[in-house]
């Protein structure tokens, strides 16, 4: 499991490649992170908001 600030930064860095242009698969491949990480984070993060 990764740690809380850890996912919170990948999370962040994912974003940020993607509104910079880049492809899902790409910058979650960039970060270390399966897709279907990257997609459990963000549904978390958005049933938080």
């Amino acid at each position: 499991m990764v740690a809380i600030p850890q996912k919170q930064e990948k999370l962040a860095r994912i974003i940020e490649l993607i509104a910079g242009g880049k492809g899902v698969t790409e910058s979650c491949r960039e970060v270390g992170v399966s897709e279907k990480t990257y997609y459990r984070w963000k549904r978390e993060l958005e049933e938080q908001l």
